[in-house]
């Protein structure tokens, strides 16, 4: 009897290995949906389609993006978490909801790095330092001296409590000590309508919200929050070349899959996607949003995220970022 038990015991498991070697092997086998945990139309909505057009050529299958959002992204996040782990349910992650909520949020109803696996880090969009027309300084520096010279005068823009956009507020008044009133607004785009109506002084932010403005001169751009320049605004100089080396911030994405998911299954993926990270349109169509593909090894990415982790929980202690 006990003999009869092992050798079903054995038969069990080596069609259950057969049958999971299978499904890798025939992996997409149907259309994979990904999770955009913030609203159509947004940087990330963007980004997150252009990754998906991509995938689906790669893989053959369509990838149907699914906007989940609310809650800084902790909504959307937290259903993927939910999903099947069979690899057809991809979540878009972000700054925000890999790093930042789970700092200043109360009660995150996920733990991204054990509740997912990472695929990879797909792009990062450096932050500029946009001021609204008719500002009188015509230098990071200026401004700066403006902002000690009168203390809470003038005003920040943030996307809300929490968000990425308001963390790199606080970074550069952490790392300047220019003291600014940071005014939250329900999203980037009413933050950004606030700036060119003249309801606030100034932005950080990333390039892809802004852009179409800078052509009006309602908006002008100090500084670029980034290691180098960017090259749709050459003549822009780095915070680091003004002397606020500290001041360093961007908005940057990733994709992850249920922890469980099969390795097989997240090879195919990560092979799918070092695909896509060196393909010149999607390369091509990343730069005209003055957005860098993030070509990283798992361990390159690894330690980027960390060091991430480091510099936003001690910015969000500084000061005192807590959201409920």
């Amino acid at each position: 009897m006990k003999n009869a038990i092992r050798i079903f015991l054995l038969f069990f498991a080596c069609a259950a290995a057969f049958t999971s070697g299978f499904a890798a092997d025939d992996y997409p086998a149907k259309p994979i949906q990904m999770i955009v945990p913030f609203p159509a139309g947004g940087p990330a909505d963007i980004v997150g389609r252009l990754y998906a057009q991509h995938l689906s050529a790669i893989v053959g299958q369509p990838v149907v993006t699914l906007n989940r959002d609310g809650a800084s992204g902790s909504i959307g996040t937290a259903a993927a978490a939910r999903a099947a782990p069979d690899g057809y349910t991809l979540v878009f992650g972000t700054t925000s909801t890999m790093v930042i909520n789970p700092l200043v949020i109360k009660q995150v109803p996920y733990d991204f790095w054990k509740d997912f696996a990472l695929i990879g880090l797909l792009a990062n969009a450096p932050h500029i330092l946009a001021v609204r027309e008719g500002l009188p300084a015509k230098s990071a520096t200026e401004l700066v001296a403006m902002a000690k010279a009168r203390p809470g005068k003038y005003t920040i823009a943030s996307s809300g409590p929490g968000t990425i956009v308001q963390m790199a507020a606080e970074l550069f008044k952490q790392q300047t000590g220019a003291n600014l009133l940071v005014v939250p607004f329900k999203g980037g785009q009413p933050a950004t309508l606030a700036l060119l109506s003249g309801d606030v002084d100034m932005i950080i932010n990333d390039l892809t919200g802004l852009k179409s403005n800078l052509a009006s001169g309602k908006l002008r751009v100090l500084a670029v929050a980034h290691t180098s320049r960017l090259k749709l605004l050459p003549d822009v100089p780095t915070f680091a070349e003004l002397g606020m080396p500290g001041v360093v911030s961007s908005t940057w994405w990733g994709i992850g899959v249920p922890v469980k998911t099969p390795e097989a299954v997240q090879v195919r993926l990560r092979e799918a996607t070092a695909k896509i990270l060196s393909d010149p349109d999607y390369v091509a169509r990343l730069a005209a949003m003055a957005v860098e593909p993030m070509v990283m090894n798992r361990e390159q990415a690894s330690s980027f995220v960390a060091t991430e982790v480091r510099k936003w929980k001690s910015v969000a202690a500084g000061a005192n970022v807590e959201v409920e």
